[in-house]
């Protein structure tokens, strides 16, 4: 029998979505784990009802290094596996700046936020900036859903 030997980036990951606060999450219906190939990870998070808007957004992220180095990922379609097209991204001031479609510096590749890795790259100072949203590596994902979730949930999300 041959043995699966798995990064500890993966092992920690999996540890993660195993525990109660993903698993919490799972079952109160705010997100849910649609694929992992590794380091790929796409998750289906709730959104408030709006219109014609779609019930749920996935993100699929990119996670080598976790949780040494923060995770990385953008709105993703995951039906055409692409980026979601600018027309169907969800909108609100702060859901428009976290998914920037312009080509900041990552583009559709990354979230304009201090628990990205690729925004925190762009962005040093979010680090001392931004203390409470920005990743380091005692946080999991669940951090970033939770705030993906209460972003999408708020008042602030408009729908598409």
């Amino acid at each position: 029998m041959t043995a699966i030997t798995m990064a500890p980036d993966e092992r920690t990951l999996r540890g993660h979505l195993a525990g109660g606060g993903f698993r919490s999450g799972v079952e109160s219906g705010m997100w849910r784990l649609l694929s992992l190939e590794w380091p790929f990870a796409l998750v289906a998070i709730s959104a408030a009802p709006r219109g014609s808007a779609p019930t749920e957004f996935v993100v699929r992220f990119e996670l080598s290094g976790y949780p040494n180095v923060a995770p990385t990922g953008g709105i993703w379609d995951a039906e055409a596996g692409t980026s979601l097209p600018q027309n169907k991204r969800p909108k609100g001031d702060k859901l428009a700046l976290v998914f920037r479609a312009d080509r900041w510096v990552a583009g559709d590749n990354a979230m304009y936020a201090p628990w990205d890795r690729l925004g925190l790259q762009a962005h040093p100072n979010w680090q001392q900036e931004a203390p409470h949203f920005a990743w380091n590596s005692s946080r999991d994902l669940t951090f970033i859903l939770e705030n993906l979730h209460g972003l999408l949930n708020s008042d602030e999300y408009i729908g598409v």
